[in-house]
């Protein structure tokens, strides 16, 4: 049966006499990619009528002028409309099943002499347990005002986090929202990603109620995760000392490999493979050189005090791809028990494809494990990128769920 979600914009804008383009994102099931794709506009009586599917019909009234195209792979399809009339206003569903009744989610079209500027949707695509990078366009580089994150959720957005140290609760230790030079464009970073965080986000500058150009993100997340979940806690006591390993791709080229403490929405640079070391740890971290495993990095942490507790990130960077996996540390007075850590298999991944755009998305494989002496870690292997897709669209979301 057709399961879990579909989302997409639910409000939509276009001029008389032109087109729009409408995306809907949905779980990239077996039954959602072979099912039945469609797009219906209700009229009286809550009746759906199929405007087109991928059954092959077309109505009468819409021949030559709508087209839907589905990307399964992508776990997408896009219908544009042209040639749009007065009359093309009202409320539409685009959806997945047998009947107009299954799996969907409404949209409302208006059509206007002048529609103005439409936004886009970019897509990203991540993997359970990993992570992603988003790189939001610029706003205005002279404004002091808060830049933010936050998820659609029907006719408002719920924040996530922003420039001002906030971070919702589901994101605690896992997101990080920062400005890029002096462009005015900042970037997002999400790791451990959970099967929840899928849907619609914006990220702006200024009030969350104000919609003037929003750049709006679909985020998806695969739910047959090639990637084995690592542990995500480490304990220690004051005074000793613990290793974390870190993992990357042993094929990749990063420009930087580093570790990094995360406080209130940003993540500050302790130490990196080039040699730096933050001087509020110098003397008490420092790369292990006899870890010589492809693909791993070994951070060794001394004369542990109980300040150090907290959340902390492995990374790998080169250019625009930025993959980060989190970890928290627990300080305790008294000698803890041992620990013995996990040990992983790595699984062969499956190469995914994607529509293309310019702008781009990462899926990651960093990860990390630790240990408390001996060190003994997991394996990984990164991931195909996916690269996003972007369409004329406008804000809003609605959710509806079958079992």
């Amino acid at each position: 049966p057709v399961s879990s979600t579909l989302y997409g914009p639910s409000f939509l804008a276009g001029e008389v006499g032109g087109s729009v383009t409408h995306q809907c994102f949905y779980s990239t099931t077996p039954a959602n990619r072979q099912d039945r794709k469609y797009w219906c506009k209700v009229v009286r009586g809550g009746v759906c009528s199929t405007i087109i599917s991928t059954t092959g019909y077309t109505s009468k009234e819409h021949q030559g002028r709508v087209s839907l195209q589905d990307i399964p792979q992508n776990g997408t399809f896009v219908v544009t409309m042209a040639k749009l009339a007065e009359s093309d206003a009202g409320i539409y569903r685009c959806g997945i099943g047998s009947t107009n009744r299954d799996l969907f989610a409404h949209l409302n079209l208006t059509v206007s002499a002048d529609a103005g500027t439409l936004g886009t949707t970019q897509l990203i695509q991540g993997e359970l347990h990993g992570s992603v990078m988003v790189l939001c366009p610029p706003g205005d580089s002279q404004s002091s005002e808060k830049r933010f994150w936050c998820k659609v959720v029907r006719l408002s957005c719920l924040l996530i986090a922003d420039t001002d140290g906030y971070v919702a609760r589901s994101h605690q230790g896992r997101i990080s929202i920062t400005p890029q030079g002096s462009s005015g464009a900042f970037k997002i970073l999400i790791n451990d990603l959970k099967k929840d965080d899928s849907g619609l986000y914006r990220c702006g500058t200024g009030k969350l109620s104000s919609w003037s150009s929003p750049h709006l993100v679909a985020l998806q997340v695969t739910t047959a995760s090639t990637l084995p979940r690592r542990p995500k806690f480490l304990t220690g006591t004051v005074g000793g000392s613990l290793s974390i390993k870190c993992h990357h791709d042993p094929k990749g080229s990063y420009e930087k490999k580093y570790l990094c403490r995360w406080k209130a929405g940003s993540c500050s640079l302790l130490l990196d493979l080039d040699g730096f070391v933050d001087k509020s740890c110098k003397g008490r971290v420092k790369i292990d050189s006899s870890d010589q495993e492809p693909g791993t990095y070994t951070v060794v942490l001394s004369q542990l005090r109980e300040e150090d507790a907290g959340w902390y990130w492995c990374g790998a960077r080169n250019g625009h791809t930025e993959h980060t996996a989190p970890l928290k540390l627990l300080i305790q007075k008294e000698t803890s028990s041992s620990h013995h850590p996990a040990t992983f298999t790595p699984v062969k991944p499956t190469p995914a494809s994607a529509a293309t755009s310019s702008t781009p998305s990462e899926r990651s494989t960093t990860g990390m494990s630790h240990t408390v002496g001996t060190t003994t870690g997991s394996t990984s292997t990164l991931l195909p990128t996916a690269s996003p897709s972007t369409f004329g669209t406008s804000p809003g979301e609605s959710y509806h769920k079958r079992s």
